[in-house]
């Protein structure tokens, strides 16, 4: 009884700690924009451990991405409700956190094109209507 007891609780604290070691999603702060009488909330979240981008538009997850390696950028495209939504997202994130000689030249290259910040720009019929910001 004792041993089972002792046992359900390491089983616990395990999975408890497990679960914090997690890091959590990066979200964006959600960005309100009305085109053509319509109103449209974007938001977004950025996996760190998978490298993978999710946007949404009005809650509804519209757009998903991974970064190829060594690569800072990311073209998402869908329809929404019969409009063409498109995204280009550039974080220097993916690239810095490679660490190494790799991660220092190409926080050279950024700094020397002025880039930086993980951001993706929101574009609806092509036309680049905000920017998100993680």
């Amino acid at each position: 009884m004792l041993r089972s007891i002792t046992l359900s609780i390491v089983a616990l604290s395990s999975l408890t700690l497990a679960g914090c070691g997690s890091t959590p999603p990066i979200q964006a702060q959600e960005k309100t924009i009305a085109y053509q009488g319509k109103t449209y909330v974007f938001g977004g979240q950025y996996d760190t451990k998978r490298n993978e981008v999710q946007l949404t538009v009005n809650g509804d997850p519209v757009m998903k991405g991974r970064f190829p390696p060594y690569t800072p950028t990311l073209n998402l495209n869908t329809d929404y409700q019969d409009v063409n939504v498109s995204s280009y997202c550039y974080f220097s994130s993916v690239l810095n956190n490679q660490g190494g000689v790799f991660g220092a030249v190409a926080g050279a290259i950024q700094s020397s094109q002025s880039k930086s910040g993980d951001k993706c720009e929101v574009k609806i019929a092509g036309e680049i209507v905000e920017n998100l910001y993680f």
